[in-house]
């Protein structure tokens, strides 16, 4: 059924996610294209990812995804009008900024770009394989986006980055973009530096991400860029201009268990330029991966100085992951276990602001086994995240100290248990099974 943006946003207002949130990252709301969609509907390798969260499965549940760009204007079943002005203006009232989707290595096959623009994609060669490149209406044939380490995106045409008007054109599309939003997630933005350009499609790319984010600056001085981006080139991009970066290695390594990584990446100093998760669009359902364990990982991102991506429905437990491309599936139950973890865990959050401290208690163990603890204190209040990341048990004592101080009881806002205290001058009395975490506070 169709609704505008606006009323659909305006049901959710105060919903936990969205009280909680500074920014809103809406995905989906550019004009869908229609070869996308019936690309979706007959791509044998999409199909049970499409069964498996809709049954009977029609057409009209497959939409096409929205990272095969058809023009930068609103979708229809998000708005009827021409831009998003009215929806960024209700997100202000809110007190919050928007972010919206920016995918610069290609558009939608069948894009109006193309015919206005032909000479700004990148034409196949006779190398090229039949299921990386397609002939075109005007007659030329072109190569589908990729990345260097699979077969290319069916339903989208690759930019040429090798041709400086691209940049040209991508600053105009910016900068209507940024009329509308604070600013732009940038999909898969290191396919555009040289190294991967060339590594990918064998030519030379002059596409500079430093003289684009501040050419738009010029005109928008805070407008945000995000990047979405892999294989260790977080840092380039930074040094490029960009705000903040994903950091995957975040989210891998708690999914192989390398907790001396998290454990470090979590002590360092404010990574407000690193954007981390527990689940995205891309990645199954932080529930189903996690099990158990998500409410803990989601406390440990909470305990980190990041900017905190959270994923619609992950406060809810779900466990099906929904394939981008389609907009009707059937519901799933919630788990209430999972909902009432994160009633606490973002009331917690939503308390701190921008002069919280976070630091490391004192506290005295008694196996000479480090734990990693974090003290976040705002005001008169002081949340306490407590992890044992070794494979044996821990127990110690954490004495009284500036914001931790005795309580008649301790509720663990991860399990929802409650702990009555016994008053000590020695402090605290922990004890942590292997990879438990608690978050108590003060």
């Amino acid at each position: 059924m169709k609704e505008p943006l606006e009323s659909a946003l305006s049901s959710e207002k105060n919903s936990l996610p969205l009280l909680w949130a500074d920014e809103i990252w809406l995905m989906g709301v550019w004009k869908n294209s229609p070869k996308s969609q019936s690309i979706a509907r007959s791509m044998p390798e999409l199909q049970p990812g499409f069964q498996a969260t809709k049954q009977p499965l029609l057409p009209e549940d497959v939409y096409g995804s929205p990272y095969s760009i058809f023009s930068y204007t609103p979708d229809p079943l998000v708005s009827e009008n021409d831009n998003l002005t009215n929806v960024y203006k209700l997100i202000q009232k809110w007190n919050k900024k928007l972010i919206l989707d920016f995918v610069p290595n290609h558009m939608a096959i069948d894009s109006p770009v193309v015919d206005s623009n032909p000479d700004l994609f990148l034409k196949a060669d006779e190398s090229a394989k039949p299921k990386n490149s397609f002939r075109h209406p005007n007659g030329n044939v072109y190569l589908h986006g990729r990345d260097p380490y699979f077969d290319g995106w069916t339903d989208t045409i690759q930019w040429d980055f090798s041709n400086p008007d691209v940049e040209k054109k991508h600053i105009q599309i910016l900068k209507g973009i940024a009329k509308q939003c604070d600013g732009v997630r940038c999909d898969m933005a290191m396919l555009l530096l040289p190294e991967v350009f060339e590594k990918t499609h064998g030519k030379t790319s002059v596409y500079d991400w430093e003289r684009v984010i501040n050419t738009i600056r010029e005109d928008f001085p805070h407008f945000k860029f995000y990047a979405e981006v892999y294989w260790g080139m977080e840092n380039r991009l930074l040094g490029l201009g960009f705000d903040a970066t994903y950091d995957k290695s975040f989210y891998d390594a708690l999914k192989e268990n390398h907790f001396s990584f998290v454990s470090q990446s979590i002590r360092e100093n404010s990574n407000k330029s690193k954007i981390r998760f527990l689940e995205n669009h891309d990645e199954e359902r932080a529930k189903l991966q996690f099990g158990e364990n998500s409410e803990s990982y989601f406390s440990l991102l909470a305990a980190s100085e990041c900017i905190l991506l959270f994923h619609e429905g992950q406060e809810q437990g779900l466990t099906r992951k929904i394939p981008v491309q389609m907009i009707f599936t059937d519901e799933e139950l919630s788990n209430p276990h999972s909902e009432e973890f994160y009633k606490r865990a973002l009331l917690t959050i939503t308390k701190r602001n921008a002069d919280s401290m976070f630091f490391l208690p004192h506290y005295n163990e008694f196996h000479d086994v480090s734990i990693f603890m974090r003290a976040i204190q705002t005001g008169n209040h002081t949340e306490l995240i407590l992890w044992n990341e070794t494979n044996s048990e821990v127990s110690g004592r954490i004495p009284f100290q500036e914001g931790i101080q005795f309580q008649t009881v301790l509720t663990d806002l991860v399990s929802g248990i409650e702990y009555p205290q016994t008053e000590s001058a020695e402090g605290i009395y922990f004890k942590l099974r292997p990879n438990q975490v608690q978050w108590f506070i003060f």
